[in-house]
């Protein structure tokens, strides 16, 4: 349970669920410590029903390691009888934090709504990935270190070689009204564990550090989906918590249960379509959750933050498909209401010092034309603690503003298929805003629940 963080988080998650199936599936991506010897169970049978998401147990450990430093490596880099350990139990071998989760304000869920699709070869329409939400993220895009989470070896640097704008990028530019400094590179780092050499560490939108790119020379998705691509010889080593770079902390654990080892971009519905008869495609792939191989020294991280378990972060097979998502090629129908997990407040949120002082009158909230910030507004909502609104005919995209003068507060919404948590906060005395990401065109109504000694503010304006 969350004591910190919105505890109907994981029960909202109901309404999203990916589908499991038979066939291969796929998408491209776009450049858009108990102790080490601890496992989770095996999850590589190629039946389709089964789960991915087996949540490790301390108290057990395992043997499946032993003959790691003694794995003989494929054409493609993992280890050469990839058949062979698909039965094997995995250590817990994620021994540091791929970023400071102290910057971190929000995480996307596995199997969520969150971003694009991105699945493998056994579900599809959801995200089998986690985006990490920094503070302040448009400052922080091209400054945000990112460190290996294991001991292991870089292989592959994958590059996007599309003549089109990136979507980040326009995102970026429309944004901010700025240019990526010109060193930066947008690349997918691909380091294979030591504990694990069956599957890959990927971590996404990263410009590495220039000695990692004089090791491993970059390699195209296409190069990857044909497994003609060929890892670095030797490679670039790192160490748990070397930093490899800046960027984002979307991470994704890609385990390979067949084929060369060569990463794969084909990891949506919409790839497997087009590029199915491929190796990239044809390859069996299961993607895991990080929270998975996390190390109890790892998740410490997290839990000084809010009161969370490991499975907050996931979303189980069991629940995903009970209600699968809906999905327009790489699009969700339905983008991120739901998603993410709130792990910290909004940068400047504090909540107040206990004093034995005369309580002072709360601070007021921002007008509505200071929270609209130019926006045009389509409708707006006030009052002191919970409500339900009438329904809104919404025809164009729209996004809500929130403002409140203290918590706890959860905010709402329903589009046509039951209410969903889009923010949570937790208790405190100070002025927050938050801003949501772009909704497609719907009818909306809106259900906020506050005590009755917070104030707020709601507008939803057009995007």
């Amino acid at each position: 349970m969350r004591a910190k963080v919105s505890t109907s988080l994981l029960s909202i998650v109901l309404l999203f669920a990916c589908s499991s199936g038979a066939e291969d599936l796929a998408d491209q991506e776009q450049v858009d410590r108990v102790s080490d010897s601890t496992s989770i169970s095996p999850t590589t049978a190629l039946d389709a029903s089964t789960s991915t998401t087996v949540i490790p147990d301390s108290s057990k450990t395992s043997e499946t390691s032993e003959n790691v430093d003694q794995a003989e490596y494929g054409a493609g880099g993992l280890v050469g009888d990839l058949e062979s350990w698909a039965d094997r139990d995995l250590p817990l071998f994620i021994t540091a934090s791929h970023i400071d989760v102290s910057d971190i304000e929000r995480i996307s869920m596995f199997r969520s709504n969150a971003g694009h699709d991105y699945s493998d070869s056994f579900e599809s329409c959801c995200s089998m990935k986690h985006y990490y939400r920094p503070f302040d993220y448009y400052e922080k895009r091209f400054t945000q270190p990112i460190f290996s989470p294991v001991d292991g070896v870089i292989l592959y640097i994958g590059v996007d070689e599309n003549s089109g704008e990136a979507s980040w990028l326009r995102d970026y530019k429309e944004t901010t009204g700025k240019q990526p400094p010109d060193d930066y590179l947008d690349t997918k780092v691909f380091i294979r564990p030591d504990k694990a050499p069956n599957l890959w560490v990927r971590l996404h939108h990263v410009s590495p550090v220039q000695e990692i790119l004089d090791s491993v020379a970059p390699s195209s998705g296409m190069d990857q989906m044909l497994g003609t691509a060929t890892p670095a010889s030797p490679g670039f080593r790192v160490r748990a918590g070397q930093n490899i770079g800046v960027g984002l902390g979307e991470i994704s654990i890609e385990r390979h249960l067949t084929g060369n080892g060569v990463p794969s971009p084909c990891t949506s519905d919409k790839t497997q379509s087009e590029w199915g008869q491929l190796p990239g495609c044809q390859a069996k792939r299961q993607f895991h959750s990080i929270f998975e191989f996390m190390t109890d020294e790892v998740f410490s991280d997290y839990v000084e933050l809010a009161d969370v378990e490991r499975s907050d972060f996931i979303v189980s097979l069991a629940e995903r498909s009970s209600a699968p998502l809906r999905c327009e090629g790489e699009k969700f129908e339905t983008r991120d209401i739901g998603g993410y997990l709130q792990l910290q407040e909004i940068e400047g949120e504090t909540s107040a010092p206990i004093s034995s002082a005369p309580e002072e009158s709360k601070e007021s909230l921002p007008s509505v034309e200071s929270l609209a910030k130019q926006n045009q507004i389509i409708g707006s909502l006030a009052g002191e603690g919970s409500s339900i609104s009438q329904e809104f005919k919404i025809s164009s995209a729209y996004g809500l503003i929130i403002a409140s003068d203290g918590g706890p507060i959860e905010v709402k919404i329903n589009t046509g298929d039951g209410y969903r948590v889009i923010y949570n906060r937790p208790a405190g005395d100070s002025v927050a805003t938050y801003e949501s990401d772009a909704f497609v065109a719907s009818d909306l109504s809106i259900a906020v629940e506050a005590t009755e000694s917070v104030s707020w503010k709601l507008l939803i304006v057009t995007r």
